[in-house]
């Protein structure tokens, strides 16, 4: 097992103070949301922590030789099933679907918490396509997305 940086412990530590946050601005959320609303609003606060990080993660990072860029068709974890929420919330919505979910104040709280703790578990992996497979690169943060191999 690895060692946790202080950015992680950092992260970590803002979880249930972001959780308790939206515990005390419940009260002005949405009681009752749509599957779909609630789909895209969560996959977009996984790829909203995600971007929190590699910002954090770029400005750290020292000028980065093009030798260490590696092209791939991949996508980190958390990008793709932030983008597959999004694009099927969309389309429930665009289809009229309008399945409630019931958000009491405590909900809210526990939702966001799950999803940062969620996007914090998956911040590590990659997803390629080609060849499929699913690996941990602590460092992927040099990998240029690419449609071709």
């Amino acid at each position: 097992m690895t060692k946790m940086t202080t950015a992680e412990k950092i992260e970590l530590a803002l979880i249930p103070i972001i959780g308790i946050g939206f515990w005390l601005i419940a009260s002005s959320l949405a009681d009752r949301m749509s599957m779909g609303s609630l789909l895209i609003n969560t996959s977009a606060l996984l790829m909203l922590q995600g971007f929190f990080r590699d910002l954090w993660l770029l400005s750290q990072q020292k000028k980065t030789s093009p030798d260490l860029q590696r092209k791939m068709q991949c996508m980190c974890a958390e990008s793709t099933f932030g983008m597959t929420g999004i694009i099927f919330g969309v389309i429930l919505l665009g289809m009229g679907i309008d399945l409630e979910v019931p958000m009491p104040q405590w909900g809210w709280s526990v939702l966001v918490m799950a999803i940062m703790v969620i996007g914090f578990l998956i911040k590590d992996y990659v997803i390629e396509w080609n060849p499929f497979r699913i690996y941990k690169d602590l460092d992927h943060i040099n990998i240029v997305f690419t449609w071709k191999k």
